[in-house]
């Protein structure tokens, strides 16, 4: 397409020592060593990646986010050695520090939305190939930041990154000390697990300055660091900067079915006066209330590796079910959720909905209790449904 719109560039020169036709840039190859004669080069190990996009010592690309091969106990952080950690331990890893950059990237950093969950999707693939033992969280954390502000079109200076990110960190450390100092001992870190925690920086001294002095020695190997991080991301992810969310599968969802009218409360709401509110005003607040408590959804499964074992069409279906059996919204004629819902069968469904719960669940209160129980009763009905077929097959044959 390129060569029909614009003069064809000059041909470069091959480098020295390869297989070009003679011809090629205007010089003829050269000679083969050792008299080697038409001898071909011996074969490309599988995995070396051909066609020169990736030496042979690159990091391995992540597995598409579709791989139904995930599994928490190979983990690099895992299995590292001597030192491994447990399954929850990487999990609350990745919680605490996926917080971490969505207070930073939306508070501080003011990114929008989509930049932050870029950024985390960023990091959850960065520590499926790589141990959190091997690099600092939260540098880690500051060059995901910084590199999905660049992807979404809203780039922030490295400077203004390692700013508010030090002075975020900073303030957690000092509530921690000060939560330590009451209860007269040790408290969970804000790191987590003893394999992965961070020692306080050498200039935040207790009850010191939350502002890092960007003339010390500090700072200039802190910025160092970020930018060989970013690097390093980038190789890690193969280069992948477009990045799928489930924001736009949960919206396109939720106008789909208003628009089949194919969803309705199951108690209807009331308005000011004690009515029941006219149909109209019910199917607003109905859709507004689905698409907001689906984002939400959405927005906490971020906290988890969901975006590592699931498609985000298939996470959108699974906050949308949630939001739904949060609002009390129900599909019309008693059908079931998963007859309405594209792309996802029982088992994700309930796989995904029960990763979120585990993360939203302790945050709620207690009616919010309720409404899960609930959840948790209807995904076991569905999946025994899905299974009794199954099992009658089999002790049919």
């Amino acid at each position: 397409m390129y060569e029909a719109q614009q003069p064809p560039p000059r041909r470069p020169p091959p480098p020295s020592g390869s297989n070009a036709p003679p011809g090629a840039g205007g010089r003829p190859p050269p000679p083969a060593p050792n008299g080697g004669g038409g001898r071909p080069p011996p074969p490309r190990p599988p995995g070396t990646g051909g066609g020169g996009s990736s030496s042979s010592g690159a990091p391995p690309r992540v597995p598409l986010p579709s791989s139904r091969f995930f599994d928490e106990n190979h983990l690099p952080s895992v299995l590292h050695r001597p030192d491994p950690m447990t399954p929850e331990a990487e999990r609350q890893a990745r919680r605490r520090t996926c917080r971490f950059i969505e207070e930073a990237g939306q508070r501080s950093l003011r990114l929008p939305r989509v930049a932050v969950a870029t950024a985390t999707v960023f990091f959850h693939r960065f520590y499926a190939r790589h141990a959190f033992q091997k690099h600092d969280r939260f540098e880690v954390a500051m060059a995901c930041l910084l590199l999905a502000g660049k992807t979404e079109e809203s780039p922030k200076k490295l400077d203004l990154v390692i700013r508010e990110c030090w002075k975020l960190r900073r303030r957690a450390q000092q509530q921690q000390q000060k939560l330590t100092g009451q209860q007269g001992g040790e408290s969970p870190s804000l790191a987590g697990a003893s394999p992965t925690a961070i020692p306080s920086p050498p200039s935040a001294s207790s009850g010191g300055d939350v502002q890092i002095d960007p003339k010390s020695e500090e700072y200039v190997r802190l910025k160092e660091r970020v930018l060989l991080l970013e690097r390093v991301i980038l190789h890690t992810i193969g280069f992948e900067l477009s990045v799928d969310h489930p924001y736009k599968f949960l919206v396109d969802c939720v106008q789909g079915m208003n628009k089949k009218r194919l969803l309705e409360y199951a108690k209807p709401p009331l308005g000011k006066d004690g009515n029941p509110l006219p149909k109209g005003a019910q199917n607003n607040q109905m859709v507004q209330e689905l698409a907001q408590n689906a984002m939400n959804f959405a927005n906490d499964s971020m906290h988890a590796s969901l975006c590592l074992q699931y498609a985000a069409g298939e996470i959108a279906m699974a906050c949308v079910y949630l939001s739904g059996k949060y609002s009390g919204i129900r599909p019309v004629g008693g059908r079931p959720w998963i007859e309405l819902l594209d792309r996802i069968s029982v088992e994700d469904l309930t796989s995904i909905s029960m990763q979120i719960l585990e993360l939203v669940q302790p945050r709620k209160g207690m009616e919010t209790e309720m409404a899960f129980k609930t959840i948790r009763k209807d995904l076991d009905e569905m999946t025994g449904r899905s299974v009794a077929p199954d099992a009658k097959r089999q002790k049919t044959n």
